[in-house]
C-alpha cells in the first residue's frame, strides 16, 4: 500500500481551502475588510519609517583621515548626529549662551532664505519704473554701512603698462631694494666671525643674544661641528642654546653641563638633540642639582631620554625651574607626569610652573590627567599641548577647573579632539582676563556657535571675552571662522577695563577708532576662512595702531577693496600680508595700494619661487 507525503496532503487541503475561499463571497470580503483595516492602521508608520542609527566606522578615524570623497577635502558633517548631540548639551552658563546664539542664527537664516524667496518670486520679477531708484539707494546704504565698496586703486601709468608677467617682475623688482640694502655694522661683525670661526679662540663675555646669532648662522652656514661648540661654550654663560645639536656628542655636552651648571646656567635649549642628551647628560645635571639655577629647561628630539630620566631629572631641578618644553620625546610617559605633577605642587614640591610646553608626545590620556591630580597648574601662565593627539575636553577641562591662573598665552595646535567644551573652560579660567594669545590652529571639530559664544561679551555667569593680541584660527574649517565671530573678537580686543570696578565695557561703533589706541590685535591668522571684506573693516575698526601680521590665505571672500581699505586705514608698524592661494587678488590691490612704495610693507605671494627663498609679490 503506498504512503501519501503529508506534505503533499497539506497542499492538497490548502489548495481546498482556497478553492472553498474563492467560491464563498462573504469569506472574501471579510479578508478584505481585514486587510484594509491592518493597511490603515499602519500605514503612518509605514509611510515614515523610523530613521536608523548610523554608526562610526571602527576601524578608521575621519579626523585623522588622509583621504576624502569631498572635493575640499574635508567632510561634511552628519545632520542627525549634530541633533543628539544637541539633545546631549552639557551645562553651564556656556551651554545656555550658546543655545541661544545658535536658535537665533537659526532663525535669521530662516528669515534671510525668506527675504531671498521673495525677492526672486515670479510677482518681483516684472520690472518697475522705481527699481532703478530703490537699487540706487540701497546700494548707497551699502556703501555708508561697508567703506571698503568706495576704495579704489591708485594705478600709476608706470605700473599699468606691460603684460601680466612684466608687472609681476616689476612688484619683485620693487622688493629687491630690500634684501640688498646696506648691511648693518653687527650684522657684518657677525658674518665676518662666522666666516673665520675656525680661528675664533673665544667668544668672551658678549650678551646671549649675539652669541645666539653666531650659533644660527654657524647652523645655517654647516658649519657647527664639535670644534665650534667648544668654542662657543664657555664659563660665566647664562644661557646655552643650540638649535641644532646634531653635532654634539654626549661627552662634549656633558663636559660643557660639568662645566656650566656650578658657574650659574639658568637656560638650557636644544634642539635636535637626539644625539647628544641622553642618560650620561641627566646624571651630569642631577650631580650638581644642589647648585643648579636652572630657570627654563627646553629639550627637542631626545630619543634617548627614557620615562625614568626624565622623571628624575625634574625632581633634582624642580626647585628653581619655571620654564618645561618638551618636543619629539618618544619615551616620555606616566612617570614623568607623576613627577611634574608632584614635584610642582603646593604640597609635595617647592618648583612654581609657569611655562608648559608639549610637541609631538605620545603620552595617553591617563597620563595627561596626572598632571591635574595636584594643583601644579596653580601658577601656569603660559600652555602649550601641540600635535598631542590624547589630548581632549576632559584634559582641558580638569587642567582649568578649580585654578585661578594668570593664563596669557594657549596653544592647542592639532589637537584634533577639541570642541566647544573646552572653549567654556578656558572663558572661565580667564577670571584675571590676562590671556593675550589663543592658538587653535587645525581644530575641525570647532563650531562657529562656540566661537561666537566664547568672544560674547556679558554672559551671566562668565568672565569677559578675552582681550586678544595673537590669534590664530587658522584650517579650522570653511564655516568655523565667519564675520560675525571676527567681529566680536575685534570688539573684544578693544574692550576697556575700570581700574576702580574692574567691570569690561564694550566700545561702540563711534568709539572704536579711539579705542584702538590702547588695544586691537597685533598677529591675526585666518588663513581658509569663510571671511569676506567686512572682517577687513573690522581689523581697520579696532587694530589701526596695533595690526602686524596678517595671514588671509586661501580666504576667497576677501577682494582687493576689502585688503586696500584695510592697508590705507593700518598704521606703518603693519608690515606682513600673506595671500597664498587667493587668486581674486590681483593688479587693483597689488599696483594701486596706498603703499605700494613703501618696502617695509611685504605682501607674500605664491607665484614663483627663486632659489630657496620664498617669492614676494
Amino acid at each position: 500500500m503506498e504512503r501519501k507525503s503529508p506534505r503533499r496532503k497539506g497542499r492538497r487541503g490548502d489548495d481546498d481551502n482556497n478553492e472553498q475561499q474563492n467560491g464563498n463571497p462573504n469569506v472574501t470580503e471579510e479578508m478584505r475588510k481585514r486587510n484594509r483595516a491592518i493597511a490603515e492602521r499602519e500605514a503612518s508608520r509605514l509611510a515614515r519609517p523610523e530613521r536608523r542609527n548610523i554608526g562610526n566606522l571602527k576601524h578608521a578615524s575621519i579626523q585623522k583621515s588622509a583621504v576624502s570623497s569631498t572635493p575640499f577635502g574635508f567632510h561634511a558633517k552628519n545632520s542627525y548626529n549634530n541633533e543628539k548631540e544637541e539633545e546631549q548639551e552639557w551645562c553651564g552658563p556656556f551651554s545656555v549662551a550658546r543655545q541661544m546664539i545658535a536658535k537665533r542664527e537659526e532663525a535669521r537664516r530662516k528669515r534671510e532664505e525668506e527675504l531671498e524667496a521673495a525677492a526672486t518670486s515670479e510677482d518681483n520679477k516684472n520690472p518697475h519704473p522705481l527699481d532703478a531708484i530703490l537699487e540706487e539707494v540701497d546700494n548707497e546704504r551699502k556703501r555708508k554701512a561697508h567703506p571698503s565698496l568706495q576704495w579704489k586703486g591708485q594705478i600709476t601709468p608706470e605700473r599699468s603698462e606691460g603684460n601680466i608677467y612684466s608687472k609681476r617682475q616689476k612688484r619683485l623688482n620693487a622688493q629687491q631694494p630690500v634684501s640688498k640694502k646696506v648691511a648693518s655694522l653687527y650684522q657684518i661683525c657677525v658674518d665676518f666671525v662666522v666666516t673665520n670661526f675656525e680661528h675664533v679662540e673665544a667668544l668672551g663675555n658678549i650678551d646671549s643674544t649675539i652669541r645666539r646669532t653666531i650659533c644660527s648662522e654657524l647652523v645655517a652656514k654647516k658649519k657647527l661641528n664639535c670644534a665650534a661648540f667648544d668654542t662657543l661654550v664657555e664659563a660665566g654663560m647664562e644661557a646655552l642654546e643650540v638649535i641644532d645639536c646634531a653635532e654634539v656628542t654626549q661627552e662634549q655636552l656633558t663636559d660643557a653641563l660639568n662645566m656650566l651648571m656650578p658657574a650659574g646656567l639658568r637656560y638650557l635649549l636644544l634642539h635636535h638633540s637626539g644625539r647628544c642628551f641622553g642618560v650620561t647628560a641627566v646624571n651630569a645635571i642631577k650631580k650638581m642639582a644642589s647648585m643648579s639655577q636652572l630657570f627654563a629647561l627646553s629639550i627637542g628630539g631626545a630619543y634617548l631620554v627614557q620615562d625614568d630620566d626624565a622623571s628624575t631629572l625634574l625632581g633634582a631641578i624642580a626647585k628653581n625651574l619655571s620654564s618645561i618644553e618638551f618636543k619629539a620625546c618618544p619615551n616620555l610617559g606616566p612617570l614623568f607626569c607623576n613627577s611634574l605633577a608632584t614635584n610642582f605642587s603646593s604640597t609635595g614640591g617647592d618648583g612654581t610652573l609657569l611655562e608648559l610646553s608639549f610637541e609631538d608626545l605620545e603620552l595617553t590620556k591617563d597620563d595627561l590627567l596626572s598632571l591635574t591630580k595636584t594643583d601644579a597648574m596653580r601658577n601656569i601662565k603660559s600652555l602649550a599641548f601641540r600635535s598631542i593627539e590624547q589630548v581632549d575636553d576632559e584634559v582641558i577641562t580638569s587642567i582649568f577647573t578649580g585654578n585661578d591662573t594668570n593664563l596669557e598665552s594657549i596653544d592647542l595646535t592639532g589637537c584634533i579632539r577639541i570642541t566647544d567644551v573646552s572653549l567654556s573652560a578656558i572663558r572661565q579660567a580667564n577670571k584675571t582676563g590676562m590671556l593675550r594669545s589663543l592658538i587653535l590652529s587645525g581644530l575641525k571639530n570647532l563650531t562657529n556657535i562656540g566661537l561666537e559664544t566664547f568672544f560674547t561679551p556679558s554672559i551671566p555667569g562668565l568672565p569677559s571675552p578675552p582681550m586678544l593680541r595673537k590669534l590664530d584660527l587658522s584650517s579650522c574649517g570653511r564655516e568655523v571662522v565667519t564675520d560675525e565671530v571676527m567681529d566680536l573678537i575685534c570688539k573684544a580686543s578693544s574692550i576697556k577695563r575700570d581700574t576702580k570696578t574692574g567691570e569690561y565695557t564694550l566700545p561702540s561703533s563711534s568709539q572704536l577708532q579711539l579705542s584702538s589706541m590702547g588695544g586691537g590685535l597685533v598677529h591675526v591668522n585666518i588663513n581658509g576662512s569663510n571671511c569676506s571684506d567686512t572682517t577687513m573693516e573690522y581689523l581697520a575698526a579696532t587694530s589701526v595702531s596695533s595690526l602686524k601680521e596678517l595671514d588671509i590665505s586661501y580666504a576667497p571672500f576677501i577682494t582687493d577693496k576689502g585688503l586696500g581699505y584695510l592697508v590705507s586705514k593700518v598704521g606703518n608698524q603693519f608690515n606682513k600680508i600673506k595671500i597664498w592661494g587667493c587668486a581674486q587678488i590681483n593688479e587693483e590691490f597689488l599696483d594701486g595700494h596706498s603703499r605700494i612704495h613703501d618696502p617695509n610693507l611685504q605682501i607674500i605671494g605664491a607665484w614663483i619661487k627663486k632659489g630657496n627663498s620664498f617669492s614676494t609679490r
